[in-house]
């Protein structure tokens, strides 16, 4: 029976929101910024519900990019009461899953919208039904994986090479984003001088440095993404008409914000450029290395197919972590930021 374990969600919502909300209020007692307790509180849960993959508005302009950084926390916190939950119900099957994940889900989801309500004033405000739908995919896709893992559904013996094209797919996509982050870790180093530049004209203090060191880390996991979108050469889009791209010997200036995390978007480009899209090759090298060691057996028909359905699977999962890296922050230039899902 799994009956009391189906509210796994509620607690993991308690925990995350608490975490948001301690965060502000240790903020609130260290520091002398003006803000009531209330407000310190509701900025807390605005950070929950950004947490969370939510659209925050203010002043009527949306702000869609989301800080992956911050969204990991729920992940691992849901996935991990989905396994529990299946555990300790002793779950072997779809059913039993589906009846932690349904309920799981459908709470996590509720609890959105009433922070989302609870946090809501004139200018700064999150769409309830937006919250709705964003906690409700997180928890839908940390639940189910949680508990997909922890009861031994994955292992689907009846469908042919699915590990194999899974486990080839995961070392591409790992591959190209693993470059990303050596690519943007690099461009970040060598523009350290403007970085540091951005974030001193913001005048910050201790807690606002504080606060903005966190944001960058939140963000981090965006600019990696970016950093590989910019290594196969689909590019990153700042704004209308304003590409990054190795094939793009200069790009048109565009006003971004002083963020310290974007002086590593490069302004320029060299003819040598032109060979980082050989990293998508390698990956595939690497992916193709994995098939042979699944199929070594097989014929060669048999393995090229294998091999051309991880990439296509490592290309969705590409389309995905792009899709999730774009957005804006702002209006204007700046209303879409971001790589290209299909094109990525």
């Amino acid at each position: 029976s799994v009956t009391g374990v189906q509210t796994c969600a509620l607690p993991i919502f308690l925990i995350g929101l608490g975490i948001a909300l301690a965060s502000f209020a240790v903020v609130w007692i260290a520091s002398d910024t003006g803000l009531e307790l209330a407000e310190a509180m509701r900025l807390g849960g605005l950070t929950w519900l950004v947490a969370n993959g939510a659209t925050v508005v203010i002043a009527g302009v949306s702000y869609s990019l989301l800080p992956w950084g911050l969204l990991l926390i729920p992940i691992l916190l849901l996935g991990y009461a989905g396994g529990w939950a299946v555990r300790r119900g002793r779950v072997d099957d779809l059913r039993g899953v589906a009846l932690i994940v349904l309920p799981g889900t459908a709470l996590y989801a509720i609890a959105g919208g009433v922070v989302s309500f609870a946090t809501a004033r004139s200018t700064t405000s999150i769409d309830p039904l937006g919250a709705v739908i964003a906690c409700a995919l997180v928890s839908l896709v940390a639940l189910s994986f949680g508990a997909v893992r922890a009861s031994g559904l994955h292992r689907m013996h009846g469908v042919p090479w699915l590990g194999p094209i899974a486990r080839a797919a995961a070392v591409g996509v790992a591959a190209i984003v693993g470059a990303g982050a050596i690519a943007a870790a690099a461009s970040l180093l060598l523009h350290l001088d403007d970085a540091i530049t951005m974030a001193q004209s913001l005048h910050p203090g201790l807690w606002g440095g504080l606060g903005l060191l966190l944001i960058g880390i939140a963000y981090v996991p965006v600019a990696v993404v970016w950093g590989a979108s910019y290594l196969v050469g689909a590019g990153v889009v700042l704004g209308p008409g304003v590409m990054v791209s190795p094939f793009i010997a200069a790009v048109s200036p565009t006003d971004l914000p002083p963020f310290p995390l974007l002086a590593a978007v490069p302004q320029s480009s060299s003819p040598m450029a032109w060979l980082l899209p050989v990293v998508g090759v390698l990956a595939g090298v690497l992916l193709g290395l994995s098939v042979l060691r699944a199929a070594r057996h097989e014929p060669r028909l048999v393995r090229v197919l294998v091999a051309a359905v991880a990439c296509a699977g490592a290309g969705l999962g590409l389309a995905v972590l792009a899709f999730l890296s774009a957005g804006g922050l702002g209006n204007g230039r700046l209303i879409q930021l971001g790589p290209s899902p299909v094109t990525v």
